[in-house]
């Protein structure tokens, strides 16, 4: 059963149950208004009657010798003066009987006690004195009884009113009320049904978006009106949609990245892998001379030292991929800006000489000290001035700089091409892949410094000129450098 049934059968059910609760109470209190009207009105009749009766006795009595001619007497009178809804005792016994009905008006004397609720329908300004009153039933027909006796005398008058028609009216009354209640019930059911389904409209757009994101269409979106609770769960459910596109949109991005790497790299493998096979090949097989020899075992000793680097960088590139920069700005310290230089320096010293080129270093005032992890850092300066080493021609000169912006290090070999600098971080890329091999590179230099400035919060800014130079700078995204 759906949602929109429930809820409408739920609402009409209770609706009909409260409404049928009502419609019993208020045809009960109907029932009991008018069964006091009736008795009020009767009782005043039969007291009225009783006065009556008593007074002709009292005006007949000096006439009346004994106990035979007050009977004789008072037959003549009631069957002259009542109707046939009546009978007369004379010291309980029935004297007149024109009702045609037979009472026993000892079991009314022992048994009106139990209709003592009766007496609640009175008027309160009334008082008829003593009375016996009850509901008899007889033939299917429900009669109002009444007894009062006459005065101080032997005579007592017994009053019925028939009531059956109120019983029977509030059957009817109550049954009409059911059918009608059954009939307004449906359609309330489906005019309910026809609210609730419009009210639950933007769930079931809601269930209809959700199932199209299951099937992958993350650009789905639900419209959402209003300022109720429904338009905050299409607004929840919107950004909810939107975050989930942003992830598979990244995971993709991250997935194709990989992908790529992966060819690369095993592009990167192959080609050493194809010249170190080779060699050793013709070495086993071939008896070459010492010269050649010692060629052939120089060019597996340069592309294992290559492969060794490459993995080195792969395995330090993966290691970063997992850190966080909140993890690496836990670990930072203060660090002088000179043993940096001075580090950086220091390992790339022998190629430095072996191509005469000068490393000049530069710290502004107020950049002497940065915050960061000492490790990373070296490895960025390292990287960017390997980088500026390869591009170099010999008797050329390298520059470090630092200043309250960040970090620069700047060449004067030939230049990157302007189409290429957007692609000069991605892992592997090289613009000239056969001179950054015979240079020893593999192409995740850049790629490795980009994720060191990340982690540390720093943008990587590359600005070349062909044939004039590059500079690579590492400034803080804020603005500004962080700096002790």
């Amino acid at each position: 059963m759906k949602i929109t049934t429930k809820i409408s059968a739920a609402a009409v059910g209770l609706l009909l149950l409260f409404s049928q609760v009502f419609s019993v109470w208020n045809l009960r209190e109907t029932q009991r208004m008018r069964l006091g009207s009736i008795l009020n009105s009767e009782l005043t009749r039969l007291n009225t009657s009783a006065q009556n009766f008593s007074e002709e006795f009292g005006q007949s009595r000096s006439y009346l010798k004994d106990e035979k001619g007050e009977r004789f007497w008072g037959r003549s009178c009631f069957q002259n003066y009542y109707s046939t809804n009546a009978v007369l005792y004379y010291d309980g016994e029935e004297l007149s009987n024109i009702s045609g009905l037979v009472f026993d008006l000892d079991y009314l004397k022992k048994h009106t006690a139990d209709f003592s609720e009766l007496r609640r329908y009175l008027n309160d300004a009334v008082w008829y004195g003593s009375f016996s009153a009850m509901i008899g039933e007889t033939a299917g027909r429900k009669l109002l009884i009444l007894h009062m006796p006459v005065g101080n005398t032997k005579f007592e008058l017994l009053h019925y009113r028939d009531i059956t028609e109120l019983y029977e009216e509030s059957r009817k009354l109550l049954l009409h009320g059911g059918v009608m209640a059954l009939v307004m019930a449906a359609i309330l059911l489906l005019m309910l049904s026809l609210v609730v389904r419009h009210i639950l409209r933007p769930f079931r757009r809601l269930s209809e978006a959700a199932a199209k994101i299951a099937d992958g269409d993350y650009s789905v979106r639900v419209e959402a009106r209003g300022h109720d609770e429904v338009a905050e769960v299409a607004k929840s459910f919107n950004e909810m949609a939107r975050q989930v596109e942003g992830h598979v949109q990244s995971l993709a991005g991250t997935n194709e990245k990989q992908r790529r790497l992966l060819g690369a790299l095993a592009h990167e493998l192959k080609t050493p892998m194809t010249g170190i096979q080779g060699y050793a090949e013709l070495l086993q097989r071939v008896e070459l001379p010492k010269e050649r020899q010692q060629e052939a075992l120089s060019y597996i000793e340069q592309e294992c030292k290559r492969l060794s680097r490459l993995s080195a960088k792969l395995l330090q590139l993966e290691e970063l991929a997992g850190e966080s920069e909140e993890e690496i700005r836990a670990e930072r310290k203060t660090l002088k800006v000179t043993q940096l230089f001075a580090e950086t320096e220091k390992l790339l010293h022998r190629r430095l000489a072996e191509k005469e080129i000068c490393l000049e270093s530069e710290i502004a005032e107020g950049a002497e000290t940065v915050e960061g992890d000492a490790d990373l850092l070296v490895s960025l300066l390292t990287n960017l001035a390997d980088n500026a080493l390869k591009a170099s021609e010999p008797g050329g000169t390298i520059r470090l700089a630092a200043t309250k912006e960040g970090f620069s290090v700047s060449d004067e070999g030939k230049g990157i091409p302007r189409e290429e600098l957007a692609r000069i971080t991605e892992p592997f890329y090289m613009i000239d892949k056969s001179r950054s091999r015979r240079a020893g590179g593999a192409g995740l230099g850049l790629a490795l410094c980009d994720q060191i400035a990340r982690l540390h919060g720093w943008n990587l800014e590359i600005q070349s000129e062909p044939g004039r130079g590059t500079t690579v700078t590492c400034h803080c995204a804020s603005g500004g450098r962080q700096s002790g």
